[in-house]
C-alpha cells in the first residue's frame, strides 16, 4: 500500500464511497418505510392437514412438511395425505426431490391442497456464460457450473483446491503444499507444448490462478467452467485454454443478514520418505555403496567411527552423541542418532482463518460487504518466528436503481498477503540430512555439521518478505428497454497492484569446537519492487425477444483491455549492521536493474442464439480480436463457432417416456479460438544488457549482448475444438448425467523453426510449426433423494465425475524423428526406456550381453547383482538410440500423464446433522523417480538412509568375524545376510547418478526402466466433514438465526503405489523430484452463523 500514489489512491476510495454514499439513504430510507412493528404474542397452536400433489394432480408420497421456524415436520403418506400440529400463524414449507419447495403462509386455514411445480434446478437452472446468463436447460455449448451450496459441503481457505475432482476436466493440480501456493489449473489437459492455463474472470474481470487463491471462498456465489470452442469463443484470444467465470455474491432477499465464519485448523505432512535413524545402518550402508566404486577415497567411514556408531545404535543411552575429535581435540565431533527429516518436518502447524459478511436488498439497493483474515504458520514456525502467511480481504459491492431502466453498481475489493520466511529456505537439506549429524554443540553454539550449518541459515541467516496489495474496482451501468427486450452494459475497472520484496541475508556463527567459533556466509540485501496496473472497458447490448414458438436472443460489444508491468530491483553485498539489515547500510558494490512490459488488446465480439419451440437450439459466437503481442500485419483474427442442440424430451413422440426422462438433450459444437500468451514483444529483435564475466580495471564490466532472429511467420496459435454431449435427467431430477467428448486442434504453435547453420551463431527464431491433436471425454452423474428415519427426512446425495484426454503431435519439424525432441505421432507425457530382465546372476550372463555402454560415467563395474535388460534389437548389446526407427534398445514403456481423474462427492442431511465427503484421483499415471528420495547412496554417497532400499543384492552372507562388528540393529535388519532375490541391484553409489541426465540421457538406474517404473495413479479422502445445526430455540435467544458448528479432515488417507516415497501430489512437478514442500494432513473445527433481520414482511406466501 505504501507504494501507491496518494492522490490516485484517495480519490478512487472517495468515488468507491460515494457511490456507497449515493445509495445508502435510499437503503435506509426504504427500510423505514418498511418497518413493521413486531411484538411478542403468545402463539396458539391448531391441527392442519392437506394433500399434495403433482401438476397433473397424482399425489406425491413421501413429500416432506415442516414448520419453517421450528423444523418440526412430518411426510405425506400413500395418498399423499399429511397432518400437523403448528402455530396459527406459521409459516409451513413443502418439499419433495424433483420439485421447486413452497412456502405457505397457514394463517389460521386448517386444510390444504398443494401443488408442486416440476424443479428447476436441472431444466430451469440459471448459468453464468460469457457476458450473460442462459437457462442450463438451453445451452448447446459444453459448460459446468458449481454453485456456492456445493462449495459450501466443506470448510476451504483457498478455492482452487475446493475445485479439486468437482468438475471433470477441471484439472487442478498443486505443486507444493506451501502457504499461499497457487495450483497449476487447465482445461482437458495441455492445449499446446508451450503452456498455458485457462482464462479466469473474477465478477468480469480477467485474473489468474494467484488471484483466485487471493479470493475469499464465501465470497463466491458461482463458478462456471467454459469448456468447449462455442461457449469461449466470445472471449476470443484469451480462451484458447478454456474459460473460468467466478461470479461473487450480491445483496438479495428482503432482510439484513450477517454471516461470520471460523475455521481453526491443524496440518501435519501427509508422506514422508521413511528413513533409517540408526547411525551404525547409515555409514555401514554408505560404505558399502562407495567401496563398490573405484571413488571410495573421501567417503568411506574409518573402522574407530564406525565402532562409535555401534556403540551408539547399541547402547544409545550410555554413548556419546558429542566429543572432541580423538586426532584433533580442539574439534567436536558427532554421532547422532535421529531422523533428522522427521524431527523437523514431521510437525503440527496451525491456521485460522475468519470471514464476516453483511449483505441485504431493498426495492431500490442491494449491498454486498466483506471482510476476512487467514493466518498460516509455515513448517519452520516451531523453529524460527517468521515462517507465516497472512492475507486480509474486503470486499464491496453496491447496486441501485435509480429508475426502472437505469441502475448503477460498484464492485470494488481490496487484497494483502504476506509471506514471510527465513531466506535460507533449503528444504532439501533437511530432506537429505543425516541421522548421525548434531543440530547443537554441548556449548548451545550450532553444530559443524550439514544439519547444524544448514539451521545457522535458517536461523540467523536472514529473512525474506514478500508484501502483496491489490485494489480493484468497477463501475457499472446497466440500462433497460422495452421490459428488458434490450439491455446495454457498461463496465469499467482499473486495478492496481503493488508488490514489495525484500530479502537480505546476514552472516551466521558455526561451534568447531569449544574455542573455536567461526563467522561464515555473506551477507547480501536485495529489494525489488513490482507494480501492474490493469485496465478494461466493456461495452455491450443484449437483445431478448420472444414470439409465437421463437425464442431470438443477441449479445453485441466491445472489449478493450491495457496492462503495464514495472519492476526495479536493488542489490548490494556486505552488511555494515545486521540489526539494520538494509542497502542503505551495506558497503558492497551496487546492482540496480529495471524492467517493464506491457499489452493491449481490443475485440469485437457477438453471440447469437434461436431456439424454437422450446426443441431445437442454435447459438453463433464469434469474436475479432487484435493483440500487440505480434507485428501489425499478423496482429489481427477472427474466431467463430457454432453449435446446436436439440431437446428431444421437448418432442410429442417422448410423451410416453417423460415420466422416466425430466431431460433429455443432444448437443454438438465446433469452433476456434486463438492463442496470444507469448511473450510481450517475441516479435521485436531485442538487445540484452547485464554484467559480463571479465574484470576490466578490477571490476565486471556491462555488456550488450546481439539481437535474436525474429521470424516473419510469428502470429497466433488456433485451437478447433469439435465436441458433442448428451444431457439426461431421469426420475424428476433425483439421476442427472451428463456426457462429453470431444477433438481439439492446436494449429501453428511457435516453436524453433527449421534449423540453421552454426555460423550463423544464433538460434533459430520462433515460428508457427507444430500442430497438436487432443481427444478426450467427460462424464458426470449424479443422484439426490430423500426418505424418513425416525420420522424426520434424511435428505442424500452422490455426484460422480470422471474424465480422460490424451495429446499427440501431428506436425513438427523432425523429419528424423529424433527422440530428444519432439516428433510426429508422439503422445505427451510418454516415458522412453528400458525393459528390465532382472539382475546378472552370473558372469557368463554377464559375457553374454555387453551394456558398457550405460555405464555411468564409464568407471562402475558390472558385476552379479547388475541391473539386466532386455535385448530388443538382438545385437548382444544395451544401446540407446537417437531415432524413433533405430531406437536401439530403448522403447516406449511408460506415460507420465495423468489419465482418468475422477472425484466422488457424497452428502447427507438429517435432523440437523450433516455430513459430506469427497474422494479424487487418478487412474492411470507412471512416475519414475531420479532422487536421492528414492535411490539413497544409488545416487550418490552424500546422502540416503531410506529403509526401503535395504533390499538390496547382497551375493553372500557375512562372515562371523564381520558379523561380530555389527550393530544389532544392523542384523535384525537382515542386512548382513545374503539376498539374491532383491528388489534393487547391487549397491553401487553413483548407478542413478541423475547429473548425467535423465530419461534417455541418462546412465544406468537413471535411465527409466520398467523394473522401477512407479505406478503414480492414487485414490484419496480429500475430505469428510461432519456438522451440526443447533436447533433454532436455542439460537434465538442470542438473536442468532442459525449457528452451526462442524469438525473436518483434509487429506485423511490415500491409496498410491507413491506412499512408501512421496505424497502422490507431490510428483506433479516433475523437476522436483519430490522435493517439495510437504503436503498436508490437516484437521480443523469451526463456526458459521447467521443472522438476519426482516426488512419487510412477506408478501409472496400463497394463502
Amino acid at each position: 500500500m505504501g507504494k501507491f500514489n496518494y492522490l490516485w489512491f484517495r480519490n478512487i476510495l472517495l468515488l468507491s464511497a460515494g457511490m456507497w454514499g449515493l445509495a445508502m439513504p435510499y437503503a435506509v430510507a426504504d427500510d423505514k418505510m418498511k418497518e413493521s412493528p413486531i411484538t411478542e404474542q403468545v402463539r396458539t397452536k391448531i391441527q392442519v392437514s392437506g394433500v399434495v400433489v403433482d401438476s397433473n394432480g397424482e399425489p406425491l408420497i413421501g413429500a416432506t412438511i415442516r414448520e419453517k421456524e421450528s423444523g418440526n415436520g412430518t411426510i405425506t403418506d400413500v395418498d399423499g395425505k399429511f397432518t400437523l400440529s403448528i402455530p396459527v400463524d406459521a409459516v409451513i414449507v413443502i418439499s419433495y426431490v424433483g420439485y421447486r419447495d413452497k412456502l405457505i403462509a397457514v394463517n389460521g386455514k386448517t386444510s390444504f391442497k398443494i401443488e408442486l411445480e416440476d424443479d428447476t434446478e436441472t431444466l430451469g437452472e440459471v448459468v453464468v456464460v460469457g457476458y450473460g446468463i442462459q437457462k442450463k436447460a438451453n445451452l448447446s455449448g459444453s459448460v459446468d457450473q458449481i454453485t456456492s451450496t456445493q462449495l459450501e459441503q466443506r470448510p476451504m481457505t483457498d478455492l482452487s483446491k475446493g475445485l479439486q475432482g468437482m468438475v471433470p476436466n477441471l484439472n487442478v493440480d498443486f505443486t507444493s503444499g506451501e502457504p499461499g501456493q497457487a495450483a497449476n489449473i487447465n482445461i482437458r489437459g495441455e492445449a499446446s507444448i508451450n503452456g498455458g492455463s485457462p482464462l479466469i474472470l473474477i465478477d468480469g474481470v480477467a485474473s489468474d490462478a494467484e488471484e483466485m487463491n487471493r479470493l475469499l471462498p464465501e465470497d463466491v456465489e458461482s463458478l462456471s467452467v467454459l469448456k468447449d470452442a462455442s461457449s469461449a469463443a466470445i472471449y476470443g484470444a484469451r480462451a484458447a485454454f478454456g474459460v473460468v467465470l467466478i461470479t461473487t455474491k450480491q445483496g438479495k432477499g428482503d432482510r439484513i443478514q450477517v454471516n461470520y465464519n471460523n475455521n481453526f485448523s491443524w496440518k501435519r505432512p501427509s508422506s514422508l520418505t521413511e528413513k533409517t535413524s540408526d547411525p551404525y545402518i547409515y555409514l555401514k550402508l554408505k560404505n558399502i555403496a562407495v567401496l563398490n566404486t573405484p571413488w571410495s577415497s573421501g567417503h568411506v567411514t574409518s573402522d574407530e567411527r564406525l565402532e562409535w556408531a555401534r556403540q551408539r545404535s547399541d547402547n544409545p543411552d550410555g554413548t556419546e552423541a558429542i566429543r572432541l575429535n580423538p586426532l584433533d581435540n580442539t574439534q567436536w565431533e558427532y554421532m547422532g542418532n535421529r531422523n533428522w527429516t522427521n524431527y523437523f518436518l514431521d510437525k503440527s502447524t496451525f491456521s485460522q482463518a475468519h470471514q464476516l459478511s453483511i449483505s441485504g436488498a431493498t426495492e431500490k439497493t442491494k449491498f454486498y460487504l466483506s471482510g476476512g483474515v487467514d493466518s498460516e504458520d509455515g513448517v519452520f514456525s516451531g523453529v524460527v518466528k517468521n515462517d507465516k502467511y497472512i492475507r486480509y480481504s474486503m470486499r464491496g459491492k453496491v447496486n441501485y436503481q435509480i429508475w426502472n431502466w437505469l441502475s448503477v453498481s460498484n464492485n470494488t475489493s481490496f487484497v494483502s498477503t504476506t509471506r514471510k520466511k527465513p531466506s535460507y529456505y533449503n528444504l532439501s537439506d533437511f530432506y537429505d540430512a543425516e541421522p548421525h549429524d548434531m543440530d547443537v554443540n554441548p556449548d548451545g553454539t550450532w553444530a559443524n555439521s550439514e544439519l547444524g550449518i544448514a539451521l545457522a541459515q535458517l536461523v540467523d541467516g536472514g529473512e525474506e518478505k514478500t508484501v502483496y496489495d491489490r485494489l480493484q474496482s468497477t463501475f457499472s451501468a446497466e440500462m433497460n428497454f422495452w421490459e428488458r427486450m434490450l439491455v446495454l452494459n457498461a463496465n469499467f475497472t482499473f486495478s492496481k497492484s503493488h508488490e514489495d520484496y525484500d530479502w537480505y541475508k546476514t552472516k551466521y556463527r558455526i561451534g568447531y569446537g569449544p574455542d573455536d567459533v567461526r563467522e561464515q556466509g555473506t551477507s547480501r540485501a536485495y529489494k525489488g519492487s513490482t507494480s501492474e496496473l490493469y485496465t478494461v472497458l466493456d461495452l455491450y447490448a443484449t437483445l431478448t425477444k420472444s414470439f409465437d414458438k421463437h425464442l431470438v436472443s443477441g449479445v453485441l460489444g466491445f472489449n478493450q483491455e491495457y496492462s503495464r508491468w514495472d519492476k526495479f530491483t536493488a542489490d548490494r553485498y556486505d552488511i555494515i549492521s545486521t540489526s539494520l539489515p538494509s542497502i542503505g547500510l551495506s558497503s558492497g558494490e551496487q546492482y540496480v536493474d529495471e524492467t517493464y512490459k506491457d499489452w493491449a488488446i481490443r475485440g469485437l465480439f457477438f453471440r447469437a442464439n434461436y431456439m424454437y419451440d422450446n426443441r431445437y437450439i442454435f447459438e453463433l459466437n464469434g469474436r475479432y480480436d487484435g493483440t500487440s503481442r505480434f507485428p501489425k500485419n499478423k496482429r489481427y483474427g477472427f474466431f467463430p463457432s457454432g453449435s446446436v442442440a436439440w431437446r428431444v424430451d421437448v418432442e410429442p413422440f417422448f410423451e410416453p417416456l417423460r415420466s422416466l426422462f425430466s431431460q433429455f438433450k443432444i448437443r454438438a459444437s465446433y469452433g476456434s479460438l486463438g492463442n496470444q500468451l507469448v511473450t510481450e514483444y517475441g516479435y521485436i529483435p531485442s538487445m540484452n544488457s547485464s554484467l559480463g564475466s571479465y574484470l576490466i580495471d578490477g571490476k565486471l564490466q556491462q555488456t550488450v549482448t546481439a539481437p535474436g532472429l525474429v521470424s516473419p511467420d510469428y502470429t497466433w496459435e488456433q485451437v478447433r475444438t469439435l465436441n458433442g454431449g448428451i444431457d439426461l435427467a431421469l426420475w424428476n431430477n433425483k439421476l442427472v448425467v451428463s456426457f462429453d467428448i470431444y477433438r481439439r486442434d492446436t494449429k501453428g504453435m511457435l516453436t524453433l523453426g527449421k534449423e540453421l547453420p552454426g555460423v550463423l551463431g544464433k538460434t533459430e527464431p520462433k515460428e508457427n510449426a507444430a500442430d497438436l491433436k487432443t481427444r478426450g471425454w467427460e462424464l458426470s452423474v449424479a443422484y439426490r433423494d430423500e426418505f424418513q428415519l425416525k420420522g424426520k427426512p434424511l435428505n442424500w446425495g452422490a455426484r460422480f465425475v470422471l474424465s480422460d484426454n490424451r495429446s499427440w503431435i501431428t506436425k513438427f519439424d523432425n523429419p528424423t524423428k529424433n527422440l530428444s525432441q519432439y516428433y510426429e505421432g508422439q503422445e505427451l507425457g510418454e516415458i522412453w526406456g528400458l525393459q528390465s530382465d532382472g539382475l546378472f546372476k552370473s558372469k557368463e550372463e554377464i559375457a553374454a550381453l555387453d551394456e558398457t555402454e550405460i555405464i555411468p560415467w564409464g568407471a562402475l563395474e558390472i558385476v552379479e547383482g547388475w541391473p539386466k535388460y532386455k535385448d530388443l534389437d538382438g545385437d548382444q548389446r544395451i544401446t540407446k538410440g537417437t531415432t524413433v526407427d533405430k531406437p536401439g534398445d530403448l522403447s516406449v514403456i511408460g506415460n507420465s500423464s495423468p489419465r482418468f481423474r475422477f472425484g466422488l462427492n457424497l452428502n447427507a442431511e438429517w435432523n440437523g446433522f450433516d455430513v459430506s465427503a469427497f474422494l479424487h484421483g487418478i487412474g492411470k499415471r507412471d512416475y519414475y523417480p531420479v532422487s536421492y528420495l528414492y535411490w539413497s547412496f544409488y545416487q550418490q554417497p552424500y546422502t540416503g538412509g531410506q529403509v526401503h532400499a535395504f533390499d538390496f543384492y547382497r551375493p553372500t552372507t557375512d562372515s562371523d568375524v564381520e558379523m561380530a562388528k555389527h550393530s544389532q540393529s544392523y542384523i535384525n535388519a537382515g542386512l548382513a545376510n545374503q539376498n539374491l532375490d532383491s528388489k534393487y541391484p547391487v549397491f553401487q553409489s553413483w548407478l542413478a547418478d541423475k547429473n548425467l541426465g535423465t530419461g534417455i540421457n541418462g546412465m544406468g538406474l537413471a535411465i527409466p526402466q520398467t523394473n522401477y517404473m512407479l505406478n503414480g495413479s492414487y485414490l484419496r479422502i480429500k475430505n469428510i466433514t461432519i456438522g451440526y445445526t443447533l436447533p433454532a430455540r436455542w439460537t434465538k435467544k442470542t438473536h442468532l438465526n442459525r449457528v452451526r458448528i462442524y469438525v473436518s479432515g483434509d487429506n485423511l488417507f490415500e491409496w498410491s503405489g507413491l506412499k512408501k516415497y512421496f505424497d502422490p501430489e507431490a510428483v506433479t512437478n516433475s523437476d522436483s523430484y519430490g522435493y517439495v514442500y510437504p503436503f498436508n494432513r490437516q484437521y480443523s473445527f469451526g463456526i458459521n452463523a447467521v443472522s438476519y433481520t426482516h426488512l419487510t414482511l412477506p408478501t409472496k406466501l400463497e394463502v
